[in-house]
């Protein structure tokens, strides 16, 4: 396997890419495997963090250029014949939203390794991170819906900045722009992740589901539809166990007890 599995705790999975010695550079091998590690914790009730890091000296390199011959159809990691979508699969399962998706990086991030961060929903990442939009430089185009999703994230101006020019940006920059939520030391990005995790999972997990899905379905309503939904989204979270709960352990002076329903 191109990836290696790990639950270092309970409902949290670690997806850890597994090409070191190619610095976690992406073939189509290794996008099957990362997309049967992401389905393995979609199908498993329990998980509700998934953590993406890389095993080596960065977190990915991007495609292996060497890998295949990109002008031919059937190998192109992005043609139906090829993949049958699978990078596409990969990215799109990432928007469900029970699950919430943290992208721990060190070294570098280029290329399809950066587009998989900017799809996740945090990126956290060690002092020694580098965040490369390598596209043009190679002669592509970012993929992954990364033409919406990265303005978003740091401005449409920055966006183009990084992608048009081909940028390199170190960590201390890509936290002032907002591309990542947080900076720590050399290799303690996955404890990081992993507080966050734990962060997180003090919310009840209907109501988080429900804040990620009001997050992504917002991008295309207009304010005033928005504010409908998220109020029909409120009703609907007042009449879950979860909510009488929280009311209950607040009375109680103590800790809510969450379980998703």
């Amino acid at each position: 396997m191109l990836i290696q599995y790990e639950q270092p705790r309970p409902q949290v999975a670690l997806i850890r890419l597994n090409r070191p010695e190619k610095m976690n550079a992406f073939s189509i091998p290794l996008e099957r495997d990362l997309l049967s590690g992401i389905r393995r914790a979609g199908d498993d009730e329990e998980v509700r963090v998934v953590i993406f890091a890389g095993a080596g000296r960065a977190f990915s390199g991007g495609w292996d250029l060497g890998e295949t011959d990109l002008t031919d159809a059937e190998h192109h990691p992005l043609s139906g014949r090829a993949g049958r979508h699978t990078w596409l699969e990969v990215i799109r399962t990432l928007r469900r939203p029970d699950k919430l998706f943290i992208a721990a990086v060190h070294g570098y991030a280029a290329g399809q390794g950066l587009e998989l961060c900017i799809a996740s929903d945090l990126i956290v990442c060690a002092d020694s991170a580098r965040f490369y939009f390598a596209e043009t430089r190679v002669g592509f185009n970012m993929t992954s819906g990364t033409a919406k999703l990265l303005p978003l994230l740091v401005g449409l101006g920055q966006a183009r900045r990084l992608a048009l020019l081909g940028q390199t940006i170190d960590a201390t920059e890509a936290l002032r722009i907002g591309l990542v939520v947080e900076v720590t030391s050399e290799g303690r990005h996955e404890a990081s992740a992993l507080h966050l995790a734990d962060e997180a999972l003090k919310g009840a997990p209907l109501a988080l589901a429900a804040q990620k899905q009001l997050f992504d379905d917002a991008l295309g309503m207009p304010l005033e539809a928005v504010q409908d939904f998220e109020t029909q989204m409120s009703f609907r979270l007042t009449n879950t166990e979860d909510h009488q709960e929280a009311k209950k352990a607040f009375a109680a002076k103590r800790k809510p007890e969450f379980r998703g329903r």
